[in-house]
């Protein structure tokens, strides 16, 4: 759950670590944006701490089921990518679970629902090498850290 004030922060960050992970590669970086909306909506689906649009349910299935599918980027390394995506889901799914869990596994909750992130140091990899991975993985732990219970 979040704040508008606290979306605009975190608009910000992710346009940032996006234009820094994708660099020049502009499919990388729509790739990117798609997958930070789809979490977006998922999200908020699942928070249902706001009312979620008609546009916003159509805007994900047409992400899901053409444009990502459709992204050169993604077409171009699916086999890397696809079982990121599974990781991924599998790490926010259970963050939803082990957040009402005890103490302990609210830790573990409070890590894994970020685990989107780590997508970015691997677009990094793709687009810039290895240097730029290493860069950007320092750069989320300290854009995307947060206290527990935030």
């Amino acid at each position: 759950m979040s704040t508008i004030e606290k979306r605009e922060i975190e608009d910000k960050k992710i346009d940032f670590i996006i234009k820094e992970a994708a660099g020049k590669n502009s499919e990388a970086s729509e790739y990117l944006y798609l997958l930070s909306t789809c979490a977006r909506i998922a999200d908020d689906i699942f928070d249902n701490d706001i009312e979620i649009s008609r546009v916003s349910l159509l805007t994900l299935i047409e992400i899901l089921f053409v444009r990502l599918p459709a992204n050169e980027f993604y077409r171009a390394h699916q086999e890397f990518l696809f079982s990121q995506h599974v990781v991924m889901w599998n790490a926010w799914d259970i963050s939803n679970v082990l957040s009402k869990g005890d103490e302990t596994a609210q830790i573990y909750a409070h890590v894994l629902r970020d685990y989107i992130n780590e997508v970015l140091p691997l677009v990094a990899l793709l687009t810039q090498g290895h240097n730029k991975m290493k860069d950007i993985n320092s750069l989320i732990r300290s854009l995307f850290q947060k206290k527990l219970g935030e």
